[in-house]
């Protein structure tokens, strides 16, 4: 998502979901996080 600007409704479908919201609540359940939450964090350290 991050090297690509992909937003996570575009990543979703890429992996397989049909529904954004799907994708984002497993991948918080799985990760703790939400994907936007992860990408502004992954943009944060590539930018140190």
């Amino acid at each position: 998502m991050i090297h690509d600007g992909m937003k996570a409704s575009a990543a979703a479908m890429r992996v397989g979901y049909e529904s954004a919201s799907q994708f984002s609540r497993e991948f918080k359940r799985y990760f703790g996080v939400t994907p936007g939450e992860d990408a502004a964090r992954m943009r944060t350290m590539q930018g140190s």
